[in-house]
C-alpha cells in the first residue's frame, strides 16, 4: 500500500510539473482607462505585479492607442515602460480591426502600420523576437484571407501567437470600470471575485479539452488585457494558476511545444482558443460545456 501511495504521489508531482503556461496581454498601452494618468497608475501598478511575480509576458500593442492629440510623449512612454521592465512587444494591428470584416490587403497594411512604433522600441532594447496576434482571434473568414495571410506573416518573419486559455475579461472589465465610475466598491469587489471564480472554471474546462485534443498536458498560452481589473487582481489572477500547480514560462518557450506546430484549417468569421481549432481540424466533437458568465454580470455588460 505505500509503495502505490508513493506512485501515485510521483504521478501527480510529474503531472503538476508539466503545467507549464505564458502570459500574454492584449490591447497595450491600455484599454478602457479614465485618463491618461488612470492608464499611467494601472500600468505601472501593473508591471509592479508581473515583476514581483517574476514573469516575461508580451504585450500586444494597438498603435493607434498612443495617438492621442497632446499625450503621445506620455503613451509611447507607456510601452517603453514595458520594454524596460523586461517584457517583450507584439504586434496586434494598428486598430484592432476583425479580419473577417477586412480584405486581405487592407488587413496587411493594417499590420505594417502597426508595426512602426513597436520595432523602433523594440530596437531600442535589442528585441529580435517578432510576434503577432489576430485581433478577435479572427484568424481569416476564406481560404484566400487565411493562407494568404500565413504566407505574409512568414515572410515578414514574425510568429503567430496563438491562445489556449482565455477568461472573458474584457466583459469583466467594462462592469468592473462602470463600477468605478459609480464608486460602487461592493460592486467592484463581487465583478473581481466573479472573474477569478469564471477563469478558475475556465482553467478547468480548457484543462479537460486539452486532454481531449492531445491526450497529454500542454505548454499553455494564457490570454488577458491591459485593463483596470488585471492591473487591480494580477496577483489573485497568477495565485490562482499557481495554485493549480502551473509554473510560468515565456511565450517563446511554449511555442517550443509541437502541439503548436499543428496544422489548423477552420475557415471562420469567428474566433476561439486553437484547442478548438484543432479539435475542430481533427473533426472531434466537444463533449465539454463552456463555463457561463455570471448572468448579473452579462445583464450589466449588455446595459439591462
Amino acid at each position: 500500500m505505500r509503495s502505490l501511495f508513493i506512485v501515485l504521489l510521483f504521478i501527480g508531482f510529474i503531472s503538476n510539473a508539466q503545467k507549464q503556461i505564458a502570459i500574454t496581454i492584449d490591447d497595450l498601452p491600455f484599454v478602457q482607462e479614465l485618463s491618461l494618468r488612470h492608464a499611467q497608475e494601472s500600468t505601472t501598478k501593473l508591471l509592479s505585479k508581473i515583476k514581483q511575480k517574476k514573469l516575461t509576458t508580451v504585450g500586444f500593442v494597438n498603435e493607434n492607442s498612443v495617438y492621442k492629440l497632446g499625450q503621445i510623449d506620455e503613451r509611447v512612454a507607456l510601452l517603453d515602460a514595458w520594454l524596460a521592465n523586461g517584457q517583450q512587444l507584439g504586434n496586434h494591428t494598428f486598430s484592432h480591426p476583425s479580419f473577417s470584416k477586412l480584405s486581405l490587403e487592407d488587413f496587411k497594411a493594417e499590420t505594417l502600420k502597426g508595426e512602426i512604433l513597436t520595432e523602433k522600441l523594440k530596437q531600442k532594447y535589442g528585441q529580435t523576437e517578432k510576434y503577432f496576434r489576430f485581433p478577435l482571434l479572427h484568424t481569416g473568414s476564406d481560404s484566400l484571407k487565411k493562407y494568404g495571410f500565413q504566407a505574409f506573416l512568414a515572410e515578414k518573419g514574425y510568429q503567430n501567437a496563438p491562445v489556449t486559455i482565455d477568461a472573458d475579461d474584457w466583459v469583466f472589465n467594462k462592469v468592473y470600470m462602470d463600477a468605478v465610475k459609480a464608486n460602487n466598491k461592493t460592486l467592484m469587489k463581487e465583478v473581481a471575485e466573479k472573474y477569478l471564480k469564471h477563469t478558475e472554471a475556465y482553467f478547468d474546462y480548457y484543462e479537460k479539452l486539452t486532454q481531449e485534443v492531445a491526450g497529454r498536458p500542454i505548454k499553455h498560452i494564457f490570454l488577458c488585457h491591459a485593463n483596470a481589473l488585471n492591473a487591480d487582481y494580477f496577483n489573485e489572477l497568477i495565485d490562482l494558476m499557481r495554485k493549480r500547480g502551473y509554473t510560468f514560462i515565456s511565450l517563446n518557450e511554449a511555442l517550443q511545444d509541437e502541439i503548436y506546430s499543428r496544422s489548423e484549417r477552420v475557415i471562420t468569421a469567428n474566433g476561439f482558443s486553437w484547442l478548438h481549432r484543432w479539435r475542430m481540424t481533427d473533426k472531434k466533437k466537444n463533449t465539454l460545456k463552456d463555463p457561463e458568465i455570471p448572468a448579473n454580470i452579462q445583464a450589466l455588460y449588455d446595459g439591462k
